[in-house]
Formats: C-alpha cells, structure tokens, sequence
C-alpha cells in the first residue's frame, strides 16, 4: 500500500472513531447548527430541487443529519451516508434512509441520484479527486452536487492570527477531546486533516476533471450570529471570506 493509501486509511478510521465517540453530542460540542443556519440550508436545498429534480437527496458525511432535517418534504427519497455508525444512530428524520460508508465508494448505481449534498466534509479528507468521481458517476444528467461550509485555504493563510485566536477562544477540539470520549489528540489532527483549510482550486479542478460545471465562491454566513448580521449572504473574492461554496452540475445529455 503507497503512503498516500496509507494516509487516507488512517483518516478514515479517525473520522470514524472521533465521531462514534461523540455520537448524539455532536451538535452541542459545534455549537453553530442554529435556526438562522437551518433556515439558509432549507432555502438553498429548495432551490436545487426545483432546479435539478425532486426525487433523490444523498446528504455525504451527514454527520448529526441537519441537511436531512432541512430537506424535510422537499424530497420523495432522502439518504443519509456517514462513516460513523453512532452518528447514524443520532438522526431523528422519519422516513430517512440511513448508510454507513465511505465517501470515495459511494454504494449506488451509476446516475441515481438528483442532488447530492455535502456540508462541511470536505475538510475531514485527504483529497477530493476521488470524491469528484464518484459524484460524476451517481448524478443523474442535469443533477447538482453542493458543498458548503469548509473552510478555505488562502483565507487561513491571510488570516493567520485572528483565526488562531477565534479557535483557541472556541476550544472545540478541547471539547471533541473531553472526558467520555477518550479521543486523543493524533485522532483528532488525522480527523480534521485539512483542518488549515482546503484549497479551493485544487477541488474546483478535481470536480472540473470530473466532466462537472462547477462554480466556487466565499462567503461567511454560518459561523456566528455577529457574522451573520455583518455579511448575511454577501459573496466575497477568494480569500476575503471563510467559507467555501462549491456548486456541481452534471450536463444533460
């Protein structure tokens, strides 16, 4: 096995063994799935399905399901994938049609699935080329693939000292690391190994490489109630803002 393969094992088995541990507290240990957060989620995912089709929502990395819950009846079928068995578990939508898998072996046949979405993923993977295929392989003609909520390389790099001070305030890998999980700190660093952020155009590539009419853009709604009163949904140049937006489409034939 190369070193690459080797290194994208041990983050798979991180991300698997951080979030079986923290299981239904995962929300609580965030601390920024708010109202205002669901709202902007629920109006985005309304707009592709209108856009893209209706029929079948696959959420990737669902994590504790709040694109699942956005989605409600939007949606004939929704599917909710995630390494984490526990994190599964913690979801409460009815109806919802609960995988645990790998993002880069996505158990579905070719062109199944209207949208496919994927909310603050993107940072817990060594790469996205192989993400970037399998999403190509899935879409049906015409559907949408969206990520949200990663954060951005060149904006880490700008912002160097303010971001390490709003994370040492926030402290939330000392809360991922607290007493009942038992979770140490190598789990924690391979977990969220793009955790200095993801570079964007790197992933716009993968996806572009991928046959995909992809568009990126920053913004920064979504990481506190003050930013979300000072920038709302404002676009921002390339490391300006925080937060990658990437949309996906696969052209019709």
């Amino acid at each position: 096995m190369t070193a690459a393969a080797l290194l994208k094992k041990d983050v798979r088995t991180a991300n698997r063994r951080l979030y079986d541990a923290i299981g239904s507290r995962y929300e609580n240990i965030d601390g920024r799935r708010d109202e205002s957060l669901f709202r902007w989620i629920r109006k985005t995912l309304t707009q592709l399905s209108h856009r893209h089709g209706n029929g079948d929502l696959l959420d990737l990395g669902t994590g504790s399901g709040v694109v699942i819950r956005a989605a409600g009846d939007l949606f004939e079928n929704c599917i909710a994938l995630d390494l984490s068995p526990s994190m599964l578990a913690s979801i409460r939508v009815n109806g919802a049609h609960r995988i645990a898998a790998d993002v880069d072996h996505l158990p579905f046949r070719d062109e199944s699935m209207d949208v496919i979405t994927c909310f603050a993923v993107l940072h817990h993977l060594v790469d996205s080329e192989r993400l970037a295929r399998e999403v190509a392989r899935v879409l049906r003609p015409g559907g949408v693939f969206w990520s949200d909520h990663d954060i951005e390389l060149k904006f880490c790099r700008r912002f160097r000292g303010p971001l390490s001070l709003y994370r040492r305030l926030r402290g939330a890998d000392r809360h991922y690391m607290d007493g009942q999980s038992r979770l140490d700190r190598k789990t924690y660093d391979l977990a969220e190994c793009r955790e200095s952020g993801v570079d964007s155009s790197q992933t716009f590539d993968d996806f572009k490489r991928a046959n995909l009419d992809t568009t990126a853009c920053f913004h920064w709604f979504g990481l506190t109630p003050l930013t979300n009163r000072l920038f709302s949904n404002r676009m921002f140049p390339k490391g300006w803002a925080p937060l990658l937006r990437m949309i996906a489409v696969k052209p019709p034939r």
